[in-house]
């Protein structure tokens, strides 16, 4: 019961590491992985836990070689092919016997075969890693092609060859000449074997569809088996396991399939199936590693075996050996490259070199170390966990430091113009409709929310194109704004200037605007507004935070809307001030935005309809109406893709995202309880 208990404690860890990521994009997934990971070691279940260091290789490396290989972009591969083979196996000897020699010297006590271990796991570098840290940067295409394309080559590489060095350190002896003929022997065997078992599977594929016996679920099963089949067929027969879920991978991809509905199906099933697996594979590495950080570093830390300064100092000087050696190594490729006219920038090298962050596989792969050597305990296995940890941490605080101090600024995204016309033209349509003397007073004003809905989207659509400092700023100011209204709401509440009711009203539409605002919190700033001031609030005046939760308000009365006027005229006086304030600080026109829309939502609300356009998102007349946005919407990208105007693909992407949103409107209509407003 205890494991079953543990399996879900690790698979809620995981999860909320994933919730807490998207929500702050800001802190790296890897170090909310890693802390989840230590709050379970710190419980009874993780105290308890002892890892098999085999199962590694085969439960969660083999799976995640095999999905980077089915993922490798090929052409990309082969057009910078020298440098990616130099990095992926010269790189990955170079940093084997720097770095293991350095720990040699700095712990000599410990055995040299598990130094090479040691410089073995951290030979290959994480393009997953490298890519969430450049994600909002703008880095030269070529750079992260050889990033990712030497990330498959040097998992493999790194594996196999700290695999050698295991051996060398449970046997005690090591031939070079030896070791270098079964490399090569078990680079090659096992290449062979991920040949062979993809090709079994195209038979037994074809085999099932002659039977008429198609099923989706048969197929994916089939598809997750084959890293599992390649690694266990290759280490029985003494060839890399590794590699042959790689090159499986690899093969897997570049397989042709019919264009057909079952395929379809499949695709997309497989993609979302895998996506969950490689991601959770990932976050069990981090998590693991935070329960084992949490078992050997008081241990380690109290123990008189070994200094703090010097565990200290073996992670800098390793980190630094690690960029070093990296440095060089590009210099001389580059030098090499000179003469054949493919000489690389200066910005190229140096991204290069601090792009090369370690990850999951290193960490991973320093896990396969022995619990024991010769039928005793191996003590250092936790003293190598630990610097693996160190250092692999280390260089990521770096490149998050250094990466965008060599990157060419933010990255920037073309605003979608032929986008903004189509919600221009729809925009245009549904204002002619306004203008039919047959709709329903509840039509009109549900045909002004859905109005303000596509301006809305219009809005996203440039601000989908902003840089994430620019979006940062965006979300910012909307945080202000709803910090300015609820202060404004609660206090004129606290002196009784309006009652529950319009309390509630006004509630509804602060929590309306903020559902507007961008679910990623992108800076310190926008948590404290959004988060920590609303809690804060809850704390100190837990009464109101109930009276906002209360049922559906009642009817609106024209005692309500004269109230809602005075707190939203006096909000908006305060709101204009502070961003008049802010001007030299933001960016002119975004504050301009705020301004002209606050300006727009007066008049609005002088016409006496703007908090009924508010609260009739939740009646089925504007479900309605918004179903005929969603014609219209469809109807324009057909004229302009008859014109012309925009591609068949761009065209089918925005009948896709139509789809996508009517699909949710309609899941909307089967439950929505009809809100009264002021007529």
């Amino acid at each position: 019961m205890e494991l079953v208990e543990l399996i879900i404690l690790i698979a809620v860890a995981i999860t909320f590491s994933n919730i807490f990521a998207k929500i702050i994009p800001t802190i790296p997934i890897f170090f909310i992985q890693i802390f989840f990971g230590i709050l379970v070691g710190l419980s009874s279940y993780g105290r308890t836990l002892n890892f098999r260091p085999e199962i590694f290789l085969v439960l969660i490396i083999a799976p995640l070689l095999f999905r980077e290989g089915e993922h490798a972009d090929l052409p990309v591969i082969f057009k910078n092919f020298g440098t990616i083979l130099s990095l992926a196996f010269g790189g990955v000897l170079v940093t084997l016997v720097a770095v293991g020699l350095t720990l040699h010297t700095l712990m000599p006590t410990i055995p040299l075969a598990a130094c090479m271990a040691f410089g073995a796991a951290l030979g290959p570098t994480d393009a997953v890693a490298v890519t969430s840290i450049t994600k909002s940067l703008k880095i030269p295409d070529r750079v992260m092609r050889i990033l990712e394309g030497e990330g498959l080559l040097n998992d493999a590489s790194g594996v196999t060859a700290f695999q050698f060095a295991t051996v060398a350190l449970i046997t005690g002896s090591f031939s070079l000449w030896q070791g270098s003929w079964r490399l090569l022997f078990a680079s090659v065997g096992g290449a062979l074997v991920g040949m062979i078992v993809v090709w079994g599977k195209r038979k037994l594929i074809r085999l099932i569809e002659q039977l008429s016996a198609q099923d989706v679920t048969a197929y994916l099963l089939i598809e997750l088996l084959l890293p599992f089949v390649a690694y266990v067929f290759s280490e029985i027969i003494g060839v890399s396991g590794i590699i042959a879920a790689v090159v499986a991978g690899v093969m897997q991809a570049t397989g042709r399939q019919k264009v057909t509905l079952f395929q379809a199906e499949l695709a997309n099933v497989s993609t979302a199936t895998w996506n969950t697996i490689v991601f959770t594979l990932n976050g069990l590495v981090f998590i693991f590693l935070g329960i084992e950080i949490s078992q050997v570093f008081s241990p380690i830390w109290e123990s008189d075996v070994y200094a703090n300064w010097l565990l200290l100092l073996v992670i800098v000087a390793v980190t630094a050996i690690l960029f070093f050696i990296r440095f060089i190594f590009l210099l001389l490729l580059n030098l090499f490259s000179t003469k054949k006219g493919k000489a690389k920038t200066w910005q190229e090298i140096l991204l290069l070199t601090f792009g090369g962050v370690k990850g999951t596989v290193s960490l991973a792969t320093i896990f396969i170390l022995p619990t024991c050597l010769h039928g005793e305990i191996f003590p250092e296995r936790s003293v190598l966990l630990f610097l693996t940890a160190g250092v692999i941490l280390l260089s990521l605080v770096i490149s998050l430091a250094i990466l965008p101090q060599l990157a060419d600024g933010e990255a920037e995204v073309p605003v979608d113009e032929k986008g903004l016309a189509i919600l221009a033209e729809v925009k245009k349509e549904l204002r002619i409709d306004q203008k039919e003397t047959t709709l329903t007073e509840s039509e009109q004003i549900a045909l002004k929310a859905v109005i303000q809905s596509y301006e809305n989207r219009m809005w996203d659509t440039y601000t989908a194109a902003m840089t994430e400092s620019e979006r940062q700023e965006v979300q910012e100011i909307q945080a202000l704004i709803i910090g300015i209204e609820r202060d404004g709401l609660d206090e004129s509440f606290r002196r009784h200037e309006i009652d529950v009711n319009t309390y509630r009203f006004y509630s509804r539409f602060i929590a309306n605007f903020q559902h507007s605002v961008g679910q990623q919190i992108l800076s310190f700033l926008a948590f404290w507004l959004l988060v920590v001031r609303r809690v804060i609030r809850v704390i100190l005046h837990p009464k109101l935070f109930f009276e906002r939760r209360q049922t559906t308000p009642k009817q609106m009365q024209p005692n309500d809307l004269s109230q809602i006027k005075k707190v939203y005229l006096r909000n908006t006086k305060l709101i204009k001030q502070s961003l008049t304030s802010l001007d030299g600080v933001y960016d002119e026109k975004i504050i301009a935005h705020f301004l002209e829309q606050r300006q727009n939502m007066m008049g609005r609300l002088e016409l006496n309809d703007f908090m009924a356009a508010v609260m009739i998102r939740q009646d089925p007349a504007y479900i309605k109406e918004m179903l005929r946005g969603y014609y219209l919407e469809r109807k324009v990208i057909d004229t302009f893709e008859t014109a012309g105007t925009i591609t068949t693909f761009a065209a089918n992407e925005y009948r896709r995202k139509v789809n996508l949103l009517e699909s949710y409107a309609m899941g909307q209509t089967g439950n929505l309880p009809k809100i009264p407003f002021f007529r």
